[in-house]
């Protein structure tokens, strides 16, 4: 089987090996489709460490190559071990592997797909959570608005849980494709990070009131600043987007001490909320696609064959204004 792997800086290929054997309390799944994460991938596949002494891929993870990457998969069952139980061969299932032809799962690691969801569009539950934390985080309540700073995928998936839970957002971001993308998904307004009057303007969008929050999903630095300047006074700003430089301000100085807000670092599910964990978050997104309740049909921008991928990530790597969700057709 084919199998994606990044072997160095800004170097990614596919190597053979054996389909993986399965043992009694595990499934085999062959792959529809992958989605590409256009952040964390790509920092993987450039090779920039999270610590500023570049020992770190991943929190408690070293850097190693030759390394797999993504984690966003849609297949379907070929094989069950005699120990399995509530599973079908053909039956389609999400699980958070790499890029490849197949993979061996634990039953309990993966979420079973409803006949009314696309492939494409189960693909992106993983990197659709990222979006949901980042609200969640945030913590609102009924009616409260919202600025999204960067509409990258991320930003674009925050604004399509806006959408179904009933909140207002505008979204500030500087390459064109990307709002007319939030301009489809029915946001609010898209401004400009440089326009001289956008904190006139956002207050004049939420009828003169500031934002009860915001979430950065741009890192950088400079719309972390931005967003502390439009929020309210004790108001959040929750930072979704891994942030690899030192910020070139004072976050708690002047004017933004006074203010008392809080800013939230959103990353995975946190141990501790047990209601909105990883599995009934998934499983809500789930209901939510079934049910035609979350669209996110704009999101994906780009469909490529899977022997592609090393193209796709140069590209994201050089040129990723044009470029928001990618699927990975396997078939």
């Amino acid at each position: 089987m084919k199998k994606l792997v990044v072997t160095g800086p800004n170097t990614a290929d596919f190597i053979t090996t054996e389909i993986p054997s399965i043992n009694t309390n595990q499934i085999l799944v062959k792959t529809i489709c992958t989605a590409i994460s256009t952040g964390t991938e790509i920092r993987v596949y450039k090779g920039i460490s999270i610590d500023a002494d570049n020992k770190f891929m991943f929190p408690n993870m070293h850097w190693s190559y030759p390394v797999e990457n993504g984690y966003s998969t849609v297949g379907e069952i070929v094989e069950i071990g005699k120990d399995v139980l509530g599973y079908e061969i053909g039956q389609r299932v999400f699980t958070s592997e790499t890029h490849k032809q197949y993979s061996a799962c634990n039953p309990q690691d993966v979420f079973k797909i409803p006949s009314g969801i696309p492939s494409e569009y189960a693909a992106m539950l993983n990197i659709l959570q990222v979006g949901h934390i980042a609200l969640r985080s945030a913590n609102p309540t009924f009616g409260e608005n919202l600025v999204i700073a960067g509409l990258g995928v991320i930003g674009l998936s925050v604004l399509a849980y806006c959408k179904t839970f009933g909140f207002n957002a505008i979204g500030i971001e500087t390459i064109s494709k990307r709002q007319l993308i939030a301009e489809s998904m029915g946001v609010l307004s898209v401004l400009n990070p440089d326009d001289s009057n956008l904190q006139k303007i956002v207050e004049q969008k939420f009828n003169g009131n500031p934002p009860d929050f915001a979430i950065e999903a741009a890192s950088n630095w400079n719309a972390i600043e931005m967003c502390q300047g439009l929020v309210k006074e004790d108001g959040k700003i929750v930072v979704v987007s891994r942030h690899t430089a030192a910020p070139k301000y004072n976050p708690v100085g002047h004017p933004y001490f006074g203010k008392r807000q809080s800013i939230i670092s959103s990353y995975g599910f946190s141990e501790n909320n047990t209601r909105w964990n990883r599995l009934n978050c998934m499983n809500l997104t789930i209901q939510l696609l079934e049910n035609k309740r979350l669209d996110i049909s704009a999101l994906i921008t780009d469909k490529i064959q899977w022997d592609e991928l090393p193209s796709m990530y140069a590209k994201l790597s050089n040129n990723p204004e044009t470029t928001v969700g990618v699927i990975v057709n396997w078939n």
